[in-house]
C-alpha cells in the first residue's frame, strides 16, 4: 500500500517553481533575488546581502592558504566596488572553512550568521544574515535553501562557461553584452543628472597565425595554447572586468569603467605579457587586439563591429598590435561604422 505523501514544504515548493523558470531563463541574478526574497519572507533578521567572492586577478582556484588575497563585492551589483575579505574576520573565517559562523552582536543583542555557498570545490558566495534572532525551526529551512541555492548557482555557472578555457562562452557573451549596452543609457541618463557615469568598452583579441599551431603541432598543442592564453587573461586584467571566448581562437574582453582609449594601456600590458611568454613545444605567440567604446542608444552588432574593425585594421597593418577604433577614425585611418536603425543608415 503505497504510503501518503509528506505535506511539502511551500517555501521550497515557490523557490524550485522560481529555480525551473529560471534555469530556462539563465538568469543567475533573477536566481539570486528569489533567495533574498524567501529569506525576507521566512526569516527575521534585519538585513541579508549576498557577497561575491573572487581574486583581483580572477584566479578561482584560490584555497584556505591564500583566501585572504581575495574580495567581496555585492553579487547583485557586479560594478561596486570590491572590499578586502581580511578586512572582516567574520567573512574572512567562513571562507577559509568553509563552516557558516556565527556571532552575537553585543551592542544590538542581534546575532550575525554568515553562510558558504560552494562551487566545485571553493566558496564562490558569502550568505551575510544581519540581526537575526536565535534560530528554531528556521534553522532546517535555511540550511536546505542555501542548499538549493548552492547547486542550482553551480549549474548555471557551468552553462555560462566555455569548457576548455573555464572563461565565459560566446552565449554568456551575447547576453551580457547585451545588459551592458542596455545599461549604458541609464548610466547616460545618470551623468545628466550631474551624478559620474562609468565608461566600459569592449575588447577583441585573436591569436596570430594560430592555425599554423594546429597544423604544425596538433590540435592538443592548440588547446594548450588556448588555455594558456585564458590564464595570462585571467591574470592581467581586473576581477571586474569580463572574459569570454569569442570562437575559435578569438576572445571578447570588457572593460569595465574604461573608455577604449584608457583601456589601450591595459591592453597592452596584456599584449607584451603574451609576447613574452614561451608555450612549451611552440615558442612565443602574439595577438591582435581592436577595442571600441560601448556607447548608449546604439545596437549591439554596432559596438561589435566597430571592436571587430580596430582588431582587423591590427592584423591587416603587422599583427601583434592594439588598435583602438576611436583613435583610428580620428585620425582618418579607419572609415566610421555606420549606425543602422530601421531604413535609415547613419553615420
Amino acid at each position: 500500500m503505497p504510503q501518503a505523501p509528506k505535506e511539502a514544504d511551500p517555501l521550497l515548493i515557490s523557490y524550485l517553481d522560481a529555480i525551473v523558470a529560471l534555469t530556462c531563463q539563465r538568469e543567475a541574478h533573477g536566481l539570486t533575488a528569489s533567495l533574498i526574497d524567501s529569506l525576507c519572507q521566512h526569516v527575521q533578521a534585519e538585513r541579508f546581502r549576498l557577497l561575491a567572492v573572487s581574486h583581483l586577478n580572477n584566479d578561482s582556484d584560490f584555497d584556505e592558504n591564500n583566501i585572504q588575497g581575495a574580495v567581496v563585492r555585492d553579487w547583485l551589483d557586479p560594478l561596486s566596488t570590491p572590499i578586502p575579505i581580511r578586512h572582516d574576520k567574520d567573512l574572512l573565517a567562513c571562507a577559509r572553512t568553509k563552516d557558516r559562523i556565527s556571532r552575537k552582536i553585543p551592542v544590538t543583542g542581534g546575532r550575525r550568521l554568515v553562510l558558504p555557498i560552494l562551487g566545485v570545490s571553493n566558496v564562490t558566495a558569502l550568505l551575510v544574515i544581519e540581526g537575526m534572532r536565535e534560530l528554531g525551526s528556521e534553522d532546517g529551512v535555511l540550511a536546505r535553501l542555501v542548499q538549493i541555492f548552492s547547486n542550482q548557482l553551480y549549474l548555471l555557472s557551468r552553462n555560462e562557461l566555455d569548457g576548455l578555457t573555464g572563461l565565459y562562452n560566446r552565449q554568456s557573451f551575447d547576453e551580457r553584452i547585451k545588459h551592458l549596452v542596455l545599461n549604458a543609457g541609464h548610466d547616460e541618463r545618470r551623468a545628466r543628472s550631474s551624478v559620474a557615469a562609468p565608461h566600459n568598452c569592449l575588447a577583441l583579441l585573436d591569436i596570430d597565425h594560430f592555425k599554423m599551431v594546429n597544423d604544425r603541432y596538433g590540435h592538443l598543442y592548440g588547446d594548450e595554447v588556448l588555455v594558456q592564453f585564458a590564464r595570462l587573461m585571467s591574470h592581467s586584467f581586473r576581477h571586474q572586468d569580463m572574459m569570454f571566448r569569442y570562437g575559435g581562437e578569438e576572445f571578447a574582453l570588457v572593460l569595465v569603467g574604461m573608455t577604449s582609449e584608457a583601456a589601450v594601456p591595459a591592453l597592452e600590458f596584456f599584449r607584451l605579457s603574451l609576447e613574452a611568454y614561451e608555450f612549451p613545444q611552440i615558442g612565443c605567440k602574439t595577438v591582435s587586439i581592436g577595442v571600441a567604446g560601448i556607447s548608449p542608444g546604439e545596437s549591439v552588432d554596432t559596438i561589435i563591429n566597430r571592436a571587430d574593425k580596430a582588431m582587423y585594421h591590427a592584423k591587416q597593418n603587422g599583427r601583434n598590435q592594439v588598435c583602438c577604433y576611436e583613435t583610428l577614425v580620428a585620425r582618418g585611418k579607419l572609415a566610421p561604422v555606420s549606425v543602422i536603425t530601421g531604413d535609415i543608415e547613419l553615420f
